[in-house]
């Protein structure tokens, strides 16, 4: 069953990448927000939502071989939280629902935690909270504590039956009112409270048939100390120095041309190779920065071609970066192993491309001014 969903999301993954990386090729060359530009935040964001069904799939794999696991470190809360309330007002609005956002206590503003494993429950509880309220309103609550940091939902929609509520946190669980049948599938809650706990907290749900429900959970505030905040984001427009030159290696067309693009709006020179042979053909010719590989390729798959690339004096230096839509951490630790500087998971979101090449190439990077900085996509 492991190797089955492993597979399925590798396949579903490959077609993903293409969608979100021109979605995100695209928002950056529109310079004003305009009809289209708002068209394409809403295909950015439908896949995005698709992938996460994606990941709760395999994350239920990973739950039941007791293989999930979280990563903790510094997190800016503040932005962080900002950036969630942007993101379900937008929602909200959507669907005509009022969207409220309170905070008690001071919040910290850097704290300890798995930014992505948070991220994952808060948009799974909030987004439950907004299909499940057709009329009335969600509000979102963050209370500060001395030693803990309480998150919680509310909303105002119909509400689940007292018999449920022990069963709810199963998976693939559909509620006696129907609340979760044509709704995702059915794993967010359950993956949900596996991740809290992770965590060092505890989910609790109150609620009434009618009147709506209550989700909340805690986690342990650990403060933090605060790190470089000069890495690339949605904003960066250039980088400072010298042209880099990136040589792209996948055996799919639209990967090749999707990363190529998205490269090159912040002023890359990227090249691309079909093949293993290929990219070491103009490895031989030409003097590179960096190589983004595949894993999975006809004749020598990625971790051959690495292998083969750290054996040579003429590259054996080189910053190598895998980039797989296989994201098991099984396939990060083997490609980690196998000679790669590091690992970019498909599909590739512009923010995490950046971050990486600018941490192994040491880039500065050049960013929008406020008034003409794009709109944040990811």
């Amino acid at each position: 069953k492991t190797a089955f969903l492993a597979n399925m999301s590798h396949e579903l993954r490959t077609p993903i990448n293409s969608i979100l990386g021109y979605t995100q090729v695209l928002l950056r060359r529109l310079d004003r927000y305009d009809y289209e530009k708002a068209k394409l935040k809403t295909i950015l964001s439908s896949g995005e939502q698709l992938l996460d069904m994606i990941n709760e799939v395999l994350d239920l794999s990973r739950v039941e071989s007791g293989k999930v696991s979280v990563a903790l470190r510094p997190l800016e809360l503040p932005k962080f939280i900002a950036g969630i309330v942007d993101e379900f007002q937008l929602r909200a609005a959507r669907s005509n629902l009022s969207f409220t956002h309170e905070t008690e206590g001071d919040l910290p503003h850097w704290i300890e935690t798995d930014p992505l494993r948070l991220r994952q429950v808060l948009y799974n509880l909030l987004g439950n909270a907004m299909k499940f309220t057709s009329q009335g309103e969600v509000a979102f609550k963050v209370c500060v504590m001395a030693e803990r940091i309480r998150f919680q939902v509310k909303d105002t929609g119909k509400g689940i039956p007292q018999e449920d509520l022990p069963s709810l946190f199963k998976p693939f669980y559909q509620a006696s009112n129907n609340r979760l049948i044509g709704q995702g599938v059915g794993l967010g809650l359950h993956i949900s409270k596996q991740i809290v706990e992770l965590l060092g907290g505890k989910i609790s749900i109150d609620s009434e048939p009618g009147r709506g429900s209550t989700f909340s959970f805690e986690i342990p505030r650990r403060d933090a100390r605060p790190v470089n905040p000069e890495h690339a984001s949605p904003q960066s427009i250039g980088y400072e120095g010298p042209l880099r030159k990136i040589l792209v290696v996948d055996d799919e067309p639209l990967n090749r041309s999707m990363l190529r693009e998205l490269l090159s709006t912040v002023g890359f020179d990227a090249i691309a190779a079909e093949t293993t042979e290929q990219a070491l053909s103009l490895l031989l010719k030409e003097r590179f920065d960096a190589v983004i590989s595949d894993i999975r390729m006809p004749g020598d798959d990625g971790h051959t071609f690495c292998r083969r690339l750290r054996s040579s004096d003429q590259t054996k230096n080189l910053v190598i970066i895998a980039s797989s839509a296989s994201v098991f951490a099984d396939d990060q630790r083997l490609a980690l192993a196998s000679g790669f500087d590091d690992f970019l998971p498909k599909p590739v979101m512009e923010e995490e491309l950046f971050e990486i090449l600018g941490r192994h190439l040491a880039i500065k990077w050049i960013y929008a001014e406020p008034n003409e900085s794009r709109e944040q996509t990811i």
